[in-house]
């Protein structure tokens, strides 16, 4: 294994602490340059700015402090789940604008300064670096460059999905270097110390990994335990320990009344605004899709709701009049389509979708009626998507979990590759959602739906 190889984890961290930086100062530069163009700086100059430099490695010590980094010996070799680093790259973000404000204000140098830019400026480089770190992870996995190599030992469903993955997934930055099927178990130390792997990925049953636990032990640094395919809710969850026993407390944040209050009131107040605001696309989008196709406006369909209740979901029009009729036909005579929309109920450059409907689809134009529906209450802004009773089957013993929550316009399915992604890893998605709900969830989903449909990802 090559020198890099084997510094990999400090690279990665290296990387991603120079992203950051690009970030903070990148975002100031656009806010302070659109303020003075539209507002003017009343004597000073943008230069001034620059003053302020000391915030870029109090920015950088907030995120060493809440751990956001991962891959050296300082921080947790497995990254932190998605949203949870989305929400501490926020507070990280408010807490140094916040102690920039009150030093300005403690210096008496307040006044030399836009606290507008600031606090616009510590909003951006939240919600902003997590994307630009995706981005520069995403070049890293393309390249194959700071991936932090490690060790897997187990065979089965667990182990190929794990690496089915890995092999897939920039943003956790595991290179599969070496893999153990339970026949070469005893090889897993050995071969691990010859290329310096210090990270074990375990997939195996519990008798086998309690038999090796302590060998185990005396090499790699770290041990991530993965038993099984089973969804817990784990975010928000933290270990525990009872007189020396090792546990998890699991967090249902979904069962806590306030929270579940709180995200009714904000559908309520989002979907009023957002009906309000795109207000003139409902004169516009009626009458274009009037002018290019015939038949109704509006497409309404039956949906299985909360706790399997149905109700009818509202959408443009994006399919001609006889869709069904030219849906019977096209599975009938296309095996391979016929296959596609057994696999997803959908149909890649479906033929039924008109020239408009395909734009708004790749849009989501169409779902902005939707916002009736949570309006209403029978719908949520962020959900699982809506079902039809035929797709039932495909959950399972999930389908209880699943009719849980009110179905959702846009979730997690949307915002990991949306019509790209196969029913399995919908289900998959659904339920990891539903046991892991939050707030910042809610939020960090909305952010990663807007990316989506601006670059128009996965959606046909």
């Amino acid at each position: 294994m090559t020198i890099f190889k084997r510094v990999s984890g400090n690279c990665r961290v290296l990387a991603l602490m120079i992203v950051d930086a690009i970030a903070l100062v990148s975002i100031w530069a656009v806010i302070v340059a659109i303020y003075s163009r539209f507002f003017g700086f009343e004597g000073y100059g943008a230069s001034d700015y620059w003053n302020l430099w000391p915030l870029l490695p109090i920015y950088l010590g907030f995120n060493v402090v809440t751990r956001t980094y991962q891959g050296n010996f300082m921080y947790p070799a497995m990254p932190l789940s998605p949203v949870e680093e989305f929400r501490r790259l926020i507070a990280s973000a408010i807490f140094s604008h916040v102690l920039l404000m009150a030093f300005l204000g403690f210096a008496r140098h307040n006044t030399d300064y836009s606290r507008l830019v600031i606090v616009v400026s510590g909003l951006a480089v939240g919600f902003l670096a997590q994307s630009l770190r995706n981005l520069v992870r995403q070049i890293l996995f393309r390249f194959n460059l700071c991936q932090i190599p490690v060790a897997l030992a187990g065979e089965g469903e667990t182990a190929r999905r794990v690496e089915a993955i890995l092999g897939r997934n920039a943003y956790i930055g595991f290179d599969i270097v070496r893999k153990f099927d339970h026949a070469h178990l005893r090889e897993v130390v050995p071969s691990s110390q010859k290329q310096g792997i210090k990270i074990l990925l375990a997939c195996q049953d519990e008798r086998f990994f309690r038999a090796q636990l302590r060998e185990f032990s005396a090499w790699f640094d770290y041990i991530e335990y993965l038993p099984r395919l089973e969804v817990f809710p784990i975010i928000g969850s933290h270990a525990i320990s009872l007189d020396g026993i090792g546990g998890l407390e699991m967090m249902n944040q979904g069962r806590m009344r306030a929270l579940r209050w709180e995200k009714k009131l904000l559908d309520f107040l989002f979907s009023s605004i957002a009906l309000i605001l795109s207000s003139p696309l409902f004169l516009i989008l009626p009458l274009l899709i009037k002018l290019t196709s015939k038949g109704p406006v509006f497409y309404r369909a039956d949906r299985l709701g909360k706790s399997g209740r149905p109700f009818k979901v509202l959408k443009f029009r994006t399919m001609y009049a006889d869709a069904e009729e030219r849906l019977k036909t096209l599975i009938e005579q296309d095996p391979k389509m016929r296959a596609q929309w057994n696999a997803r109920f959908k149909i890649k450059n479906d033929p039924r979708v008109t020239p408009l409907g395909r734009f708004m689809r790749k849009t989501s134009l169409d779902e902005i009626p939707q916002l009736f529906n949570v309006f209403c209450g029978e719908m949520s802004l962020i959900g699982p998507r809506p079902i039809v009773e035929e797709e039932k089957k495909y959950y399972g013993e999930d389908y209880e979990v699943f009719s849980r929550v009110r179905p959702g316009i846009t979730g997690l399915w949307q915002c990991s590759g949306r019509s790209n992604t196969s029913y399995t890893s919908r289900v998959a998605l659904d339920v990891y959602y539903i046991l892991n709900w939050s707030p910042w969830m809610d939020i960090w989903v909305m952010v990663r739906t807007v990316s989506s449909v601006l670059f128009m990802k996965g959606a046909y």
